[in-house]
């Protein structure tokens, strides 16, 4: 027995000893995933580079993200094992301690280059030291934010002189003008002050001294000769303003190209001192990091030596060419360390990302709906916070969507994007509108129609009287939209009861969905139940029209026509029409209304400051990390995927934010049919009073006549 034991363990031994060496010969022969950013501005190229890397046979694959920050958490979930991020990225990333992930690699543009650039104050000769800053000209080159120039470095300096304001009666952004036009006598900020472009003009008519010291002071546009990195130098060097927020490479080339004396200038320095630009001793204020390369850390030495070995071959200008726009110099960190200690090599440049706030705090508590929404919305504020935007957002969980409309109205939570099957809802609890989620198309717009079989004998709405309807849902839009049309069908002003209304007008009705939770129902109206198989609403009330258990539905034209066709015309050759209110002889399409994808709402008390801040904001977040961002690449995406999910928090066919939404069809928008039901609401119990009050006086009227009867 001991024999057989000791014969089976040398066999395992043995077993053990000769696929070792092969299985870790596997594992380190395992291609390094690299993760790459697809946008619209770099899909045909990132897909072509991708496929050489495969057909060249190299040990990196590609893994495709749609913004930095997806790639990042690819990396903590290992579904990639390196990307590149920009500095800012990782500033947002240290916020997260548990992603164990490390610096291998900057990529510079040149080997002895250590920082993409460094910021320094230049002032003319007469400036002696900081305090005789305050009454003087600034020239700035723009508060405008790209991957390269974000508010963290655009405000840095007037922080650091120009104590905060806080008054809360002005926005964050123009208690900071407020300051400046205070602190200096004269400025040049040209270019845009805020996305949103009303409000810009009014804080430069009212603070027309940070515009005076540009070349058009009345315009102030990014076309003045004094806009942007250049711009600001030659507003210094032009003797139109005294102190220039500049980089320091631009500095010294712009001297060197203009042939400017050194004589007449000085660098301010964060001591309070000024030192002769001619010393060519800078004192520089802040620095800026290259992008970098970071990686899982149980891979990270791996990726340090391939970047570090990269050669002239195919696969290292592929690789090159994934990695950054230009062909970039990999340098390595020399030790392999996390963001937050590699970041602190750059002077000042953490503590620029961790400015002070008000108190008390601006911040806009955003309502969400699920742990999904949740984490990308946090998310948003990390970028949102690298990235400037002001104020910050803090995520409020609730349970349900209901849940949020309820912590809106109760004042716990600012904002929520509702969808506009919740604005009836919303309006009833005073709820406001302060921005509209606008699609590309205006075939991709909410657009609700009456529709029935092409050979149906019903020509237009005044014919539905009578007939069976199929809706997507009890009080949704298409309810809602044919509620209102039924004002225009039958010539009455208002109905008290919708319900009443619709079981009156048709002899049956079937409602996706419909629940005991939604009351009790006239006896004519059917439940039509949710599929299994994730058939949409709209859908299957298209279903319930075509297989005869309706006459008509009321349906979103973007849900079918994605399905069954007939895109913005009809044919005769078509399952279904739609329907006008009279009888129309083209193949024109009708709709009964039409509504945004979502809009984000907003507590009724809200004063008007806060409402500019709020909506700033979102233009804001809508300008860096909505579909028209800046840069080959986006650091976060508020629209589209994400994490392989649809639809999280914004519509994925969500283009942009926007005010107002002008009329895409000749008929009244959703949000204008909810504001005048809203205003009935109060209508069933009028009706029931005076009912009940009828009531009564007609039994006291019998009382009274039984008694006199009694009497006699």
């Amino acid at each position: 027995m001991p024999v057989e034991r000791s014969s089976k363990m040398d066999i395992r031994l043995f077993v053990l000893l000769f696929f070792f060496p092969f299985v870790h010969q596997s594992i380190n022969a395992e291609n390094l995933k690299l993760c790459v950013v697809e946008s619209i501005h770099t899909t045909k190229r990132v897909r072509e580079l991708c496929k050489q890397l495969v057909i060249s046979g190299s040990q990196v694959e590609c893994v495709i993200g749609n913004d930095r920050f997806n790639c990042l958490r690819r990396l903590t979930m290992a579904k990639a094992d390196f990307t590149v991020m920009e500095p800012e990225d990782l500033v947002a990333a240290s916020a997260y301690n548990e992603y164990n992930i490390l610096v291998t690699n900057e990529l510079r543009m040149l080997p002895d280059e250590k920082q993409r650039y460094e910021m320094v104050v230049i002032v003319s000769k007469d400036v002696r030291n900081i305090w005789d800053v305050k009454g003087k000209r600034f020239c700035h080159p723009g508060l405008d934010t790209t991957d390269d120039w974000t508010n963290a470095f655009s405000t840095y300096f007037d922080e650091w002189v120009i104590l905060r304001k806080c008054d809360p009666d002005k926005t964050l952004l123009e208690n900071r003008m407020d300051g400046l036009s205070n602190f200096f006598e004269a400025a040049c900020i040209a270019g845009a002050w805020t996305a949103d472009t009303t409000y810009d003009s009014k804080l430069k008519s009212k603070y027309r001294n940070l515009c005076a010291a540009c070349d058009n002071p009345v315009g102030c546009y990014t076309n003045d000769a004094y806009y942007g990195r250049e711009g600001a130098l030659f507003c210094l060097t032009d003797n139109a303003g005294d102190i220039a927020w500049v980089r320091l490479n631009d500095t010294l080339l712009h001297f060197k190209m203009e042939r400017i004396s050194k004589e007449n200038y000085k660098y301010l320095c964060p001591d309070g001192t000024t030192r002769p630009v001619k010393l060519d001793k800078p004192c520089v204020w802040i620095t800026k990091p290259w992008p970098m390369v970071v990686a899982r850390s149980e891979v990270a030495e791996k990726v340090e030596k391939m970047m570090s070995s990269l050669k002239m071959d195919k696969f290292s200008s592929i690789l090159r060419q994934l990695l950054e726009n230009y062909h970039p110099t990999p340098v390595s960190t020399d030790t392999l360390e996390t963001p937050e200690d590699f970041l602190t090599r750059f002077p000042r440049f953490m503590t620029a990302n961790n400015r002070a706030t008000c108190h008390p705090s601006r911040r806009v508590k955003w309502c969400v709906a699920s742990n999904l929404e949740e984490n990308k919305c946090r998310w948003l504020r990390e970028a949102s916070i690298v990235y400037g935007v002001e104020p910050a957002i803090s995520c409020i969980q609730e349970l349900s969507r209901a849940g949020c409309l309820k912590t809106l109205k109760t004042e716990r939570a600012d904002i929520f994007v509702a969808k506009p099957e919740e604005l009836f809802d919303a309006r009833k609890m005073g709820l406001k509108t302060i921005v509209q989620v606008v699609p590309k198309r205006n075939n991709d717009f909410v657009r609700i129609a009456a529709i029935v079989q092409q050979d149906s004998w019903i020509k237009s709405l005044r014919d539905l009287k009578g007939v069976k309807a199929c809706f997507t849902g009890y009080r949704d839009v298409g309810w809602y939209a044919f509620v209102a049309a039924l004002k225009n069908i039958s010539g009455t002003k208002s109905y008290c009861s919708d319900t009443e209304a619709v079981a009156n007008f048709f002899t049956e009705s079937s409602v996706v969905g419909l629940s005991d939770s939604d009351g009790q129902m006239p006896y004519n109206l059917h439940a039509l139940n949710i599929q299994a198989n994730g058939v949409g609403k709209d859908l299957i009330a298209f279903d319930c029209m075509m297989s005869d258990v309706g006459d008509v539905a009321f349906v979103d034209l973007k849900n079918i026509e994605g399905k069954i066709g007939n895109p913005g015309y009809q044919t005769r050759n078509n399952k279904y029409r739609t329907l006008c209110l009279n009888e129309v002889d083209s193949d024109e399409t009708c709709l009964l209304t039409w509504a945004p994808l979502g809009m984000v709402i907003t507590h009724e008390n809200i004063t008007d400051v806060r409402r500019e801040e709020i909506y700033s904001m979102l233009l804001e977040m809508d300008k860096l990390f909505g579909i028209t961002f800046k840069g080959p690449t986006p650091a976060f995406s508020m629209y589209g995927i994400y994490d392989s999910n649809h639809s999280i928090i914004f519509p994925d066919e969500t283009q942009h934010l926007q005010l107002e939404v002008h009329q895409i069809q000749r008929v009244t928008s959703y949000p204008v049919i909810i504001d005048d039901l809203v205003k009935q609401v109060n209508c069933n119990g009028a009706a029931y009073l005076n009912f009940h009050y009828s009531y009564m006086k007609v039994i006291y009227i019998l009382i009274v006549m039984l008694s006199k009867l009694q009497i006699t």
